[in-house]
């Protein structure tokens, strides 16, 4: 019986044939010199939200209030420098208000002040102005109606004045209602004026400043008609006592005035502010001795002693 053999594939193949490698592609020069490419990495994006519309309204809103501050600021800027330049007329219309307040009264309406008290703050005159009440009280008048004045340069450089002069034994002054005698800053060299040199230099003054405020002399009107001007929210100055005793004369220092008169001076000469009248007494803004008040009758008889002497702003 003969025996079959069977070859198989590997069988017909040479000897050593399958111990030779097989050889692998080999890479290309660029690929092998080429490094290995990473993909890229993605970048964390961080999502912001929109600011909320509430913060936006309010972001807005706060711009719209800086624009208006700005505008106001530049505004009132604007009105200092107008006021500046028309100094007086800010006072002039406080003045006019008032008016329209004690006119309001009539009214019904309530007024700022009782009818016939005002609340007058003094100027005092000391140290500065140690025989200088007149100008002092026109300091008072005119703070009262807003004006902004310093009472030593109303005395100094506003109301007239005249220093005395002398010939031999004579001595030569000025006539009190034409201007100051002496020296108001002095405490021994100072008289007096009455007042037509106060509203003088006043008016001199109000006009220099654009204001339309001026001062009127008074000068013989009675105690009612101080009473109406005060109704009407106008203060007074008069010419009273220092001591508030009937008026006394000084015999040891007399001059001769412009007109060749001998004149013989008042010892206790003083200008104050009538304020009020309440009850049966006058109130006074006394520039030596602050607010006091006095007896009306008494106050009536001196004031008419001294020549019912008086002005006002207005």
């Amino acid at each position: 019986m003969s025996t079959r053999v069977i070859r198989t594939a590997a069988a017909l193949r040479p000897a050593g044939q399958w111990e030779q490698p097989i050889p692998l592609p080999a890479w290309s020069p660029v690929e092998a010199s080429t490094p290995a490419r990473r993909p890229p990495e993605r970048r964390r994006q961080v999502y912001r939200a929109p600011a909320p519309a509430s913060r936006r309204r309010r972001r807005r809103r706060l711009a719209g209030v800086l624009l208006r501050l700005a505008v106001l600021a530049l505004c009132g800027w604007a009105l200092l420098r107008v006021l500046g330049e028309t100094k007086g007329a800010l006072a002039e219309g406080v003045h006019r208000a008032k008016a329209l307040f004690s006119i309001a009264a009539g009214w019904g309406v309530d007024a700022p002040e009782a009818a016939g008290v005002l609340e007058v703050e003094p100027v005092l005159q000391n140290p500065a102005l140690p025989n200088g009440c007149e100008a002092a009280s026109l300091a008072t008048l005119l703070h009262y109606a807003g004006v902004e004045a310093d009472a030593v340069e109303l005395a100094m450089e506003w109301i007239p004045r005249q220093e005395f002069s002398y010939s031999g034994p004579d001595r030569f002054g000025p006539d009190p209602d034409e201007a100051y005698a002496g020296d108001p800053t002095s405490a021994s060299g100072g008289w007096y004026c009455f007042a037509g040199p106060v509203v003088e230099g006043a008016n001199g003054y109000l006009e220099a400043i654009g204001s339309s405020l001026r001062a009127k002399d008074l000068t013989g009107a009675s105690f009612a008609e101080l009473e109406k001007r005060l109704a009407k929210g106008q203060p007074v100055a008069v010419w009273f006592t220092q001591d508030y005793q009937d008026p006394r004369m000084n015999e040891s220092f007399t001059w001769t005035l412009p007109s060749g008169e001998q004149y013989t001076p008042y010892a206790n000469l003083h200008c104050l502010v009538l304020a009020g009248v309440e009850g049966g007494d006058c109130l006074l803004a006394d520039p030596l001795s602050g607010s006091t008040r006095v007896d009306k009758d008494a106050f009536e008889r001196i004031y008419t002693a001294m020549g019912s002497r008086a002005l006002a702003v207005g």
